[in-house]
């Protein structure tokens, strides 16, 4: 079950709710972490409290046309950080650069997916360049990271653990896929971004991963 799914049950289902907000709270903290420009505590802080309300809001006015849910949140958090900020005038941070301004939606999307696409690789302690550094270089390599990633997704017990430890179930994927230690430690973060990217709700970088995989099959 995706995250878009979940957001639907939250709605009715206060324990999903609940569960739904513990989970993504990581998620929140990076969010308005970035969008403040400084370390968030997760204690005693106002700008997290800002976030999580922010959140809690989004699911409950989110519909499925307004596209990705994580867009749609992180687009929430800015900007109940942005009111936020303006209302506490003697803040430091410098406000033009959290100003709105008309621009392309289909742009703001893209933006903000890769806003939530670095925030989530940050709870695994990895950047963006780590894995311009780390990405298989040859096709089959690129094809195997893929059909690992893709046998985390579809075994929920092994997307847990993931998700929970933040570490490669690496002794069942051997065991699975009969392949060695190395080829799965040498690309485990780019693995891991894979497993983020199909695992949650990123559709334009969904897109890019089947065009690859297609493009794989030629």
């Amino acid at each position: 079950m995706d995250i878009n799914e979940r957001v639907y049950i939250a709605k009715k289902d206060p324990s999903e709710r609940e569960k739904l907000i513990e989970e993504y709270t990581p998620f929140v903290i990076k969010q308005v972490a970035y969008f403040t420009n400084k370390y968030i505590e997760e204690e005693n802080s106002d700008e997290l409290s800002i976030g999580l309300l922010a959140f809690n809001e989004a699911i409950d006015s989110y519909d499925i046309s307004k596209g990705s849910f994580l867009n749609f949140s992180s687009l929430i958090i800015k900007r109940r950080v942005i009111d936020y900020l303006r209302q506490n005038q003697n803040t430091y941070y410098p406000l033009d650069a959290y100003q709105e301004k008309e621009i392309d939606l289909e742009f703001e999307n893209r933006k903000l997916e890769i806003i939530s696409f670095e925030t989530l690789l940050r709870l695994y302690d990895i950047e963006i360049k780590d894995l311009v550094k780390h990405s298989p270089k040859h096709k089959e390599t690129r094809k195997l990271a893929l059909k690992i990633a893709r046998t985390i997704c579809e075994n929920e017990h092994l997307l847990t653990y993931l998700k929970k430890t933040k570490t490669l179930p690496v002794k069942e994927l051997i065991d699975l896929l009969k392949i060695s230690r190395k080829s799965i430690e040498k690309y485990r973060k780019y693995i891991i971004a894979l497993v983020i990217i199909l695992s949650e709700d990123l559709p334009i970088l969904k897109e890019y991963i089947n065009f690859e995989s297609e493009v794989a099959k030629t």
